[in-house]
């Protein structure tokens, strides 16, 4: 029993000494040094800052209007006859040309009369002008003989004295000259021409239909000049001007019209706090227009001098900083905004040749190390 609880003390005595000596060995051993992870650089895509002058763009959106239009009215009766270049929506007309021909023989007919008469009045006159106005009956006889029953009257010879005047007015022959005019002039209103190019649209009337007097017969829209309305925010006011030049675009981003800010209206709508801009337009080469087409496209405003275009994407912070590139790791700069409209901006501040980044990257901060992409 006793060797038993000698053996027993013996064991832990050697057991504590061991843990001892084994604590001791270690304690010695000097601490390995810790190598820092080496960091990897972020491939990004890089842009050199310029001072440019450049026109802000401003976008515009409406729809195309003929900048001349007309409702086709007819100030006479009359039969629209048929046959001929008729008046049917989609026929087109040059300015000048005759729209409408109204059934005019009736009134033709007794204009050859009224002026037969009035020939014959004058004729009758010439021998009392020879004896009163020896030196004027030359010029009286001259006109006589140049007179048609058939064409539209000549105008009278100027009467020399108030006393010529006076005969030829108690003679009836200055009124009876200003009725066949009269008559002449509403001759030429069943003939309606078109004032300018354009092409008729809605025509209410067919051919071999009766016309009255007043009553719409259709609209012509002109073509080769169109305008488009479109409501500009206030913001962008002050860059525009009238005579700035202007581009639409189709839905395929081709250029279909240029051309310049006609009008800017005087007020700002309180409710979208824009105003309406008039763009009067061309059609370019092979892209015709039409009138109620909606397109789209940009004002190119007054030039802006020592500015640079940025997509505004590379914004940061409340949109007055962005990242640059200096030694190898990014920074932020700060920027002035002088222009925005859609994702564009026009900045000032940025010294010409600094590498900015040309493209957000995730997760950017200061002193991140960076690695142009070689292009």
């Amino acid at each position: 029993m006793k060797q038993t609880i000698l053996r027993a003390l013996a064991g832990l005595v050697i057991l504590t000494v061991g843990v001892m000596v084994m604590n001791a060995l270690i304690g010695m051993k000097g601490t390995p040094p810790v190598k820092p992870r080496a960091s990897s650089a972020r491939m990004v895509k890089a842009m050199n800052a310029t001072s440019d002058t450049l026109a802000p763009e401003v976008r515009i959106e409406g729809r195309v209007q003929a900048l001349n239009r007309m409702t086709v009215l007819s100030e006479v009766n009359g039969m629209l006859p048929v046959g001929g270049k008729e008046f049917r929506e989609g026929v087109a007309f040059a300015a000048g040309e005759a729209m409408l021909r109204l059934d005019d023989a009736e009134l033709r007919a007794s204009l050859v009369a009224q002026r037969s008469q009035w020939l014959q009045l004058l004729a009758g006159s010439l021998a009392d002008l020879q004896v009163d106005f020896p030196d004027r009956a030359g010029v009286w006889m001259d006109y006589v003989k140049s007179l048609r029953v058939e064409s539209r009257l000549a105008e009278l010879p100027e009467p020399a004295t108030d006393r010529e005047r006076l005969y030829l007015t108690s003679r009836g022959i200055v009124s009876g000259y200003h009725n066949i005019r009269a008559n002449e002039e509403r001759l030429d209103k069943f003939t309606v021409r078109a004032p300018f190019d354009g092409i008729v649209v809605g025509a209410q009337v067919q051919p071999g239909s009766m016309v009255r007097a007043g009553q719409p017969l259709g609209t012509l829209v002109g073509t080769g000049t169109f305008e488009v309305k479109s409501a500009v925010h206030a913001r962008h006011l002050a860059r525009l001007s009238e005579g700035d030049a202007v581009t639409l675009l189709d839905e395929s981003e081709v250029v279909v019209a240029q051309g310049r800010v006609a009008r800017i209206s005087g007020n700002v709508d309180p409710t979208t706090q824009s105003a309406s801009v008039f763009c009067e337009v061309s059609e370019t080469p092979g892209q015709p227009l039409r009138d109620g087409r909606f397109l789209s496209g940009v004002v190119f405003g007054d030039k802006l001098e020592g500015v640079m275009a940025l997509n505004e994407a590379l914004l940061e912070g409340n949109g007055s900083q962005v990242y640059v590139i200096r030694d190898g790791k990014l920074d932020l700069a700060d920027v002035e905004v002088v222009h925005r409209d859609a994702d564009v901006v026009l900045v000032r501040g940025l010294e010409p040749g600094t590498k900015v980044l040309a493209e957000p990257i995730s997760g950017a901060y200061v002193g991140l190390l960076v690695d142009l992409v070689q292009r």
